[in-house]
Order: structure tokens, then C-alpha cells, then sequence
């Protein structure tokens, strides 16, 4: 009997060992060192938590800033990244091969002290005994926003937390408790909090927000479960800004195309420069777009909003365009910058058309007779100012006669345009004497009524005789 267990005790002994082996032929070694920048000065850094992010095998960094950490690739040789984070330093990443059955060295990982960082979590010397944890709090301030991914800004923010207990004292270490982390709402463009959760250490714990390639609004949640009760803290909200501009998502746009500003000075019309980064996102609030023009006077700068809108006023004044036939245009030009240092500028202009007076109404024919039979007569009509310009939008154009009737384009508003034409300065109506229309005269006019700033007053007045 004692010798069938030591046959069974051999057999599992040796099965283990097999299994631990085998585990131990597909385990992928990573050592390196972490070092900090802190004014210049480079030098190792301990206890940095180093991660392997897609399968989260994690190390600390000792006192020589060394670490080391093994685990099981999905393939014999695949690439990595390697996170290292502590509160008080910007986060830094750094990617390499790791393979099966191999120890390889990880490239240095430099780790920047963030100003004040040294107050992100500080220690408490000493901590009276607590009780059970009851309460958790944003501790301290934190980034209000960072921004996207690969836009060489910041892209990370340490978010710190205290728990307490009910009396307001820091959770002891007999009392400490794991704090869940997690995002309620985002733009869904990969961003993510690392770590997902964490023990308290004296009641104190942090998260750290990783930006995706979205621009938004993200929610973060943090949560303890005690006794069986939920603890959470009021969600924090913390923006997402996109990159630095980019030229193909850089334009200006004018509220109103056409402005009678050879009739009028002290017109304002709105500039607006519409400004994207590579993403598509607005660019982060604050941005600075710079205006000119060679006519007239605009506004020298403004900055964008949430949706990357910057808006200047335009205003009509000297100097004019000095050949309006030919060009009556003023050129609105808006440039800013797509890097950090201004020396990279990217430009977008709009042409604002200034219209002048409004031109002699010209009706063809001028002059019309007409019988008992109800036949219709048709006339061309122009308005436009004195080069042949559409008037400003919100002209209108109405057609009246003292007698008949009148169809077609007899009660026009002109809309916003810079583009002559049917529709803008062409028109045309017809004008019918019915079947027993006795009046031996009849005049019909046509009217343009403009607003306060427009090209001007104008009507005309032609007359038809009965056969």
C-alpha cells in the first residue's frame, strides 16, 4: 500500500514539473530601467508601476529604478508597449518585441515631473486608526482637460482620490479598500483609465486618464463596495480637446456674402474661421486665429470656441476697392499656426462682394398697347446695382398694375448672393388684360425696397394703351 503512494506521489511530482516547465518555455522576460527629469536632471526612479498593457503583467520599479515582469505572448514574437506611471509624473510609454523563451531588454523609460507633482498624493506622517470607509472624494486639483492622442500635447492626467471614514479620517491600512474605476461617458475614440482600480494607501488612490483620438466630454466614476453597500463619488468630467490645426480642416466663412459697403460705411458683417485638426475634431478652445484685408477694416484676432469657431467683425470703410466694375471685392484673409512654436502657418480667405447703388429698374418693353382680346404679354425686368451686381439680400422686388392681371416674378426677395443672373438680377412677369377690361390706359410699376443698409430705393413706372 505505502508503495502505490509513492508511485501516485512520483507520478503528480512529475507532472507538475512538466507543466511548470512547459509554462515556464512560452513566458516572454522584459527587464529595463525607469529614470526621471526633474529640472534637468536625469536619475533613476523607484517604484514606478510598470505594465505590459495588453496583458497587464505588472512590476514595480526598485531603488536603481530597475524592474522586471514575465508573461505569455499570444505569439512566439509579437510587439508591445510597456506603460510606466506614478503620481506626480506624466505617463510614458515605450514599445518593443517581446518573444517566447526570451529576456529582453526594454529601452530606457524617461518619466517628466509634472510642476507641483510632488503634492499630487502626499504622504501623511501620521494616521490615526479609522474606521470602516463611508465616504470618497476628488482629492485636490487636477488637469481640466488634455488632449487627443498623437497631438504631442499632453495626453494623460492623474486624477486623485480620498476615501474616508465617517468621521472624515483617512482609511488606515486595516481598513483598506479596493476603489473600482471606470468611464460613464466618452467620445468612444479609445480613451481609457489606467489603473482600473486601486487599494487605498492611507486613504488615498489615483487614476490616470488616457486620452483616445476623439475629441469630448468623458465621465469618470470611481466606486467602493463596503459591507455590501455601494460608495461612489460624483462623476467627474474632464474634456478631451483635439490636436493642433490642420490645413485641410481650416476655412472662413462670411454671415453675409454681399454687403452694399460702396453705398454705406459701418456695415458688420461676421467673419468666422472654422478651424479642425488631422482628426476632424475642433481644435481645443482658445486657439488663436489672426484676420486681415485689403479693403475696409476686420478685427485682428480671436480665439475658438468648443466647436473650433473663431469670429472677427468685419466693418465697410476706406479703403474701397478702387475699381468696383472690374473687382468690388474685399479679400478676408485668417491664418494660425499648426505647431506649438508659430512657425508653421496655414492661411483660408473669403471674398466679401461690395455692392454699390442700386441701378435704373430696366423693363423691356417700356411700353405695351393691348385690345379686348385676353392675351398675355411678357417683360423682362433687371435689378442690380450700377455694375450689374445682385443687390444685397433682403431687397425686395414688387410688381403691381392699375388694371389686369400679373403673374410670374411680381413679389421677389432677394436672397444673399454674390452671383448675377435668373433669379438674382433677371426677372420676368406677364401681364394679361382679361376679357373685358375697359380702361384705356393702364401702368404697372415695378419697386425695389431695400433695408437700412442696402444699395438703395428704385422703381419704375411703364404704361400700356388699349387698342
Amino acid at each position: 500500500m505505502k508503495r502505490n503512494n509513492y508511485i501516485l506521489i512520483f507520478i503528480l511530482a512529475v507532472l507538475l514539473y512538466s507543466c511548470n516547465q512547459k509554462a515556464e518555455e512560452n513566458v516572454a522576460t522584459l527587464t529595463g530601467t525607469v529614470y526621471s527629469v526633474d529640472n534637468g536632471v536625469v536619475s533613476p526612479l523607484n517604484n514606478v508601476l510598470v505594465t505590459v498593457k495588453s496583458y497587464y503583467a505588472q512590476a514595480r520599479s526598485d531603488a536603481d529604478g530597475r524592474y522586471s515582469l514575465s508573461f505569455e505572448p499570444d505569439t512566439d514574437e509579437e510587439e508591445v508597449t510597456i506603460q510606466a506611471s506614478k503620481v506626480g509624473y506624466n505617463v510614458a510609454e515605450v514599445s518593443l518585441l517581446a518573444a517566447k523563451k526570451k529576456t529582453r531588454e526594454v529601452p530606457d523609460i524617461t518619466m517628466i515631473k509634472i510642476a507641483g507633482g510632488d503634492t499630487v498624493i502626499s504622504p501623511i506622517d501620521t494616521l490615526s486608526s479609522s474606521g470602516d470607509a463611508a465616504h470618497i472624494e476628488v482629492d485636490g486639483k487636477h488637469d481640466a482637460h488634455i488632449f487627443i492622442r498623437g497631438s504631442g500635447l499632453q495626453e494623460s492626467a492623474i486624477i486623485n482620490f480620498l476615501v474616508t471614514d465617517a468621521k472624515g479620517d483617512p482609511l488606515d491600512q486595516d481598513h483598506a479598500v479596493n476603489v473600482q474605476f471606470s468611464i460613464l461617458n466618452g467620445p468612444d475614440g479609445g480613451e481609457y483609465l489606467f489603473p482600473e482600480s486601486m487599494e487605498t494607501s492611507k486613504g488615498k488612490v489615483y487614476t490616470i486618464l488616457n486620452s483616445g483620438l476623439i475629441a469630448g466630454v468623458v465621465q469618470i466614476q470611481a466606486l467602493i463596495n463596503v459591507n455590501g453597500q455601494t460608495i461612489r463619488a460624483l462623476p467627474i468630467r474632464m474634456a478631451i480637446y483635439g490636436g493642433l490645426p490642420d490645413e485641410e480642416h481650416f476655412s472662413l466663412a462670411l454671415e453675409r456674402v454681399n454687403i452694399a459697403g460702396q453705398v454705406h460705411h459701418g456695415i458688420i458683417d461676421n467673419v468666422t474661421a472654422f478651424v479642425g485638426d488631422k482628426y476632424s475634431n475642433p481644435v481645443a478652445p482658445g486657439t488663436a486665429v489672426y484676420f486681415s484685408t485689403d479693403y475696409c477694416i476686420v478685427e485682428g484676432m480671436a480665439v475658438t470656441d468648443e466647436m473650433g469657431r473663431a469670429t472677427v467683425r468685419f466693418m465697410s470703410a476706406s479703403p474701397l476697392p478702387p475699381n468696383p466694375p472690374v473687382n468690388p471685392f474685399a479679400r478676408i484673409k485668417g491664418y494660425t499656426y499648426t505647431d506649438t512654436l508659430a512657425e508653421k502657418k496655414i492661411e483660408a480667405q473669403s471674398d466679401l462682394l461690395l455692392t454699390g447703388p442700386t441701378a435704373p429698374i430696366q423693363v423691356t418693353p417700356s411700353s405695351f398697347n393691348y385690345s379686348d382680346v385676353n392675351e398675355a404679354q411678357k417683360f423682362d425686368y433687371t435689378v442690380s446695382d450700377i455694375w450689374g451686381y445682385p443687390l444685397i439680400g433682403g431687397s425686395s422686388i414688387t410688381v403691381s398694375a392699375t388694371d389686369g392681371t400679373l403673374y410670374g416674378d411680381i413679389g421677389i426677395q432677394l436672397r444673399d448672393t454674390q452671383y448675377s443672373g435668373p433669379g438674382t438680377t433677371q426677372f420676368s412677369f406677364s401681364w394679361a388684360p382679361g376679357d373685358s377690361l375697359e380702361a384705356t390706359q393702364v401702368y404697372i410699376s415695378v419697386t425695389v425696397t431695400s433695408p437700412e443698409d442696402g444699395n438703395g430705393y428704385r422703381s419704375v413706372q411703364i404704361s400700356g394703351t388699349k387698342n
